[in-house]
């Protein structure tokens, strides 16, 4: 919840590493408040029962039991309004792993790729996001399959692991999209859910334009790269849970310097 990415069940974030995660059905009203603080409605009603049973005994007290009532009305019309859309947030930023290294070069497609919520084309990663009219992040997903980065000078890099697209540094495409649209069902929105907004998908193709690739290597070895290289042995950048593989366009990335 904390960076309101949508993932498969487990007991941390596997992007940030927060522990602050639970099942979309059981926390989805938890989604409508930015702190998770909902004791304001609650104290207002006990303010209100309270004037109001005082004034039975004290009348002078029922103008102001009635006003109380009132505004504990259009209080709840508000919470009503308010509870249509779920509320953004600005999305956390990631730190730079310690010993993290940066690595350039074309992504290559290793076993296999994943499906984009474009139009259903083969991609190695995706990052599709749901903003609101602020900009603010709703829900979130990324899907990424294992990929040779071609290193320029060094030769490919096995590219695996927790990986997450920086949004802002790649080409995004982006829709509006409102409660039950057949992608948000296939990001793993519940269709009841009040998802509404701007649907920004960064999408990363097998031989695209050069990437810049952040992460930890570390050799290992790998069995389906025996036959051509001794023994599988192989440079491999791995994302971990709190320390995900970084992946932007580097083209963009030398647009903004």
């Amino acid at each position: 919840m904390q960076c309101r990415l949508l993932q498969a069940p487990t007991t941390s974030c596997a992007e940030c590493g927060a522990s602050l995660i639970a099942p979309v059905e059981l926390v989805r009203e938890l989604l409508y408040y930015r702190d998770m603080n909902v004791l304001d409605q609650r104290d207002w009603a006990l303010v209100t029962a309270f004037v109001a049973g005082s004034s039975l005994a004290l009348p002078i007290l029922a103008p102001l039991a009635i006003g109380s009532i009132i505004a504990l009305g259009v209080h709840k019309v508000r919470n009503l309004k308010r509870r249509r859309a779920i509320t953004g947030i600005t999305m956390p930023p990631l730190a730079v792993t310690l010993g993290a290294t940066t690595m350039y070069g074309t992504a290559r497609r290793f076993r296999a790729t994943v499906s984009s919520l474009i139009d259903a084309a083969p991609v190695l990663i995706e990052h599709a996001a749901v903003k609101d009219r602020h900009g603010q992040i709703l829900v979130r997903r990324t899907t990424a399959a294992p990929f040779l980065l071609d290193v320029e000078g060094r030769g490919p890099v096995l590219v695996t692991g927790v990986t997450r697209v920086m949004p802002a540094s790649v080409l995004a495409h982006r829709m509006q999209v409102r409660r039950g649209d057949p992608r948000l069902e296939r990001m793993g929105v519940p269709a009841d859910l009040g998802v509404a907004g701007d649907l920004e998908i960064a999408s990363v193709a097998p031989d695209g334009p050069a990437l810049a690739v952040t992460g930890l290597v570390e050799n290992e070895v790998v069995a389906e790269l025996a036959f051509h290289r001794d023994g599988g042995r192989i440079p491999v950048m791995r994302g971990r849970v709190g320390a995900p593989v970084l992946v932007e366009d580097r083209r963009l990335i030398a647009a903004a310097l």
